[in-house]
């Protein structure tokens, strides 16, 4: 009787064994397999890179709980939810292991001596509130990434030395109240992005290279109270839908290549109390609209091309402290009741009207 042939090995079953230890092995070689760092070895990198040889931070690497470590607050699972290194002499760069603590809802870095570029990973930190990093000598880009920031409410990257363009990314953050680039290199223009943050209340990006003209979108900011864009290279005309503003209170375009006439529905901004539009190259006469915002406080227009007269409505703004109209061709005289209420006031070739 013939013996029965062999069975066929089960070549299915090995080809997917195969395969998985193929896999395996080949995120084992990429990395893939680590484990995220824990919130302590992220704190300890950070040791390591910016803080060595500081007195303040003896407590870290200690076996205390992190929350006992200098500058350190944790949540009730005992994750970092808060850096608090402002002001406190660090160096160095900041390490992109900062990105894996998950749960870190404020980072304050300010006011040191912080050098390199902004990791994107920071662009990681989901959780993420408030992120400040003024007052260092950074450089480089501003990372895109910082754009998936969806819980950021305050980000202060000024008096740095950042350059290129400000990332329309920045845009993203609904619950932005404040950015502030001011006192960098950036280049290039203002993204009209910016004019879809519907909570900012802040938008500083003073003393930069920006160029181009202002986006009319700014005009969008309901509930914008500081918009700081002089010291930079803007040119154009001042778009009115600024006037939309209703909360604006300081209004500072300084110092740039602005042309046009200035725009009446500047006039509309009942809480203006500063309006700084000298140092630019506006013409045509000054709109008697400026004497409608009450609370106004001071008005430079000096070192521009005005010419015409002197609206006497301006006589109306009561709570006028500072006028300067110096180095224009305006003619006529300034209305009367300004005289006794003026603190500094440079008139020009101008007298008081009698």
């Amino acid at each position: 009787m013939p013996k029965p042939a062999p069975k066929s090995p089960p070549r299915l079953s090995l080809s997917i064994c195969a395969l998985a230890l193929i896999l395996l092995a080949a995120i084992a070689a990429c990395g893939g397999g680590d484990s995220p760092m824990t919130d302590r070895e992220v704190l300890m990198t950070l040791k390591e890179t910016m803080l060595e040889g500081l007195s303040d931070y003896q407590s870290w690497g200690s076996d205390s709980p992190l929350g006992e470590w200098h500058g350190v607050t944790t949540g009730s699972n005992g994750r970092v939810t808060e850096l608090y290194l402002r002001d406190n002499q660090l160096s160095g760069e900041i390490p992109p292991e900062l990105g894996n603590l998950a749960n870190l809802k404020t980072l304050y870095l300010g006011e040191n001596q912080l050098s390199g570029e902004i990791p994107p990973e920071l662009g990681n930190l989901a959780n993420l509130e408030v992120l400040y990093l003024s007052y260092n000598q950074l450089s480089g880009n501003i990372p895109p990434e910082l754009g998936n920031l969806a819980n950021l409410k305050t980000l202060r990257l000024d008096d740095n030395q950042l350059s290129g363009e400000i990332p329309p990314e920045l845009s993203n953050p609904a619950n932005l109240v404040e950015l502030s680039l001011g006192y960098n290199r950036l280049s290039g223009e203002i993204p009209p992005e910016l004019g879809s943050l519907a909570n900012l209340e802040t938008l500083l990006l003073y003393s930069n290279q920006l160029s181009g003209e202002i986006p009319p979108e700014l005009g969008n900011l309901a509930n914008l109270t500081l918009l700081y864009l002089g010291s930079n290279q803007l040119s154009g005309e001042i778009p009115p839908e600024l006037g939309n503003l209703a909360n604006l209170t300081e209004l500072y375009l300084s110092y740039n290549q602005l042309s046009g006439k200035i725009p009446p529905e500047l006039g509309n901004l009942a809480n203006l109390k500063t309006l700084l539009l000298d140092d630019n190259e506006l013409s045509g006469k000054i709109p008697p609209e400026l004497g409608n915002p009450a609370n106004l406080i001071e008005l430079y227009l000096r070192y521009n091309q005005l010419s015409g007269e002197i609206p006497p409505e301006l006589g109306s703004l009561t709570s006028l402290k500072v006028l300067d109209l110096y180095e224009n061709n305006l003619t006529g005289c300034v209305p009367a009741t300004l005289r006794g209420q003026l603190e500094d006031a440079d008139l020009g070739n101008l007298n008081y009207c009698p």
